[in-house]
């Protein structure tokens, strides 16, 4: 296992590679741990954090709660690795927690309007400025200085889910999610030193979580779960125009290296996951490379969907039971099974 994974570091250090999850550098460095995010449920305060290891193929369960003596709270919503700092964004909880490495608390950020409103946070995002990016979801667009951890905010559009930046620019999706049936459709496009929106773009309804390579943001958007359809777009940050990709069904999109991911799949009448199918796309050249998984795996009540150099997660959940994640080696092939000690698995980050 360690000659395998010395030869993908090397491979990594030999490529040319222009893409990563949340930043515009790729990782050097080839882990050995990773931080599996458990949703929870929704109003239960049950999100927590397992570390799985993958040279002895381990799971340390809720290791956030063992290490701080409390839990992270009401679902959980995305981690993001900077450096030494670790960020943990709760959204029903209104946190987000900076932690070191082993997961212990270094701070609390919380962000509030002047009116007292606090305010609840979704996606994070790191720019090539070094500064953390974070979508609020009462229409705001925050900017975390890591030097300090302080705050700056500005208004985007409503409900707004996923954020890039590229090349002094944030772009944000306004899902418009409490504006249900009607949505939204718009991308903001915030300019990162001024940090105020200065134009936007018209993408599909209800866009969701966006990845950035090259010349390429890559959007996932929900639909209205009627006529209009789920889609995954590409926009051309060089021309700004918008292109649909062809995939049918899509629930999550997920970026490693050049590779996009996307998985197909949906849900039922009752809103449980569909099995799922994970495609795979290139990113840098925008064109599509075929299926991923070349051992017949299959992902019954497919969830989630996460990429690292490594590997490619797929998150499997009931809604009832601890989430189970299948975790593949880039060659789509299976390295292992397991179960996240947690409700509904939404997503990894390397240590």
């Amino acid at each position: 296992m360690k000659r395998f994974l010395t030869i993908l570091s090397l491979a990594a250090l030999l490529c040319a590679v222009s893409c990563n999850k949340h930043n515009d550098t790729p990782e050097i460095e080839t882990p050995t741990g990773y931080y599996i995010l458990n949703n929870g449920s929704y109003g239960l305060n049950n999100s927590n954090v397992a570390v799985y290891n993958v040279e002895d193929k381990t799971l340390t369960a809720d290791v956030f709660a063992s290490v701080n003596g409390k839990g992270l709270g009401d679902t959980a919503q995305d981690i993001l690795v900077d450096g030494d700092d670790v960020y943990i964004s709760v959204n029903v909880s209104q946190v987000i927690f900076v932690t070191d490495k082993d997961l212990k608390i270094k701070k609390e950020i919380t962000a509030s309007l002047p009116d007292g409103t606090v305010l609840s946070p979704r996606y994070l995002a790191k720019g090539s400025n070094g500064r953390i990016y974070v979508t609020y979801y009462e229409g705001y667009l925050g900017e975390i200085n890591p030097s300090d951890y302080s705050v700056r905010t500005t208004a985007v559009g409503p409900n707004p889910e996923g954020c890039v930046y590229v090349a002094g620019k944030i772009y944000v999706s306004n899902s418009g999610g409490y504006l249900y049936p009607t949505y939204n459709n718009t991308v903001s496009i915030v300019d990162a030193t001024s940090f105020v929106e200065t134009s936007t773009l018209e993408v599909n309804t209800n866009p969701a979580t966006m990845e950035q390579c090259g010349d390429y943001i890559y959007l996932l958007s929900l639909g209205d779960y009627g006529a209009t359809p789920a889609k995954v777009q590409a926009i051309d940050v060089r021309t700004l125009k918008v292109s649909d990709l062809s995939y049918s069904s899509p629930s999550a999109i997920a970026l490693a290296d050049d590779t996009l991911y996307v998985m197909c799949g949906g849900y039922d009448a009752n809103w449980n996951p569909l099995p799922g199918t994970v495609y795979k796309h290139n990113a840098l050249t925008n064109t599509p490379a075929g299926n991923f998984v070349t051992d017949g795996t299959t992902f019954p009540q497919a969830y989630s969907l996460a990429a690292t150099s490594e590997y490619v997660w797929v998150g499997s959940s009931d809604y009832k039971n601890n989430g189970t994640m299948y975790i593949l080696t880039p060659d789509g092939k299976l390295f292992d099974v397991i179960d996240t000690a947690g409700l509904n698995p939404i997503t990894v980050s390397a240590r």
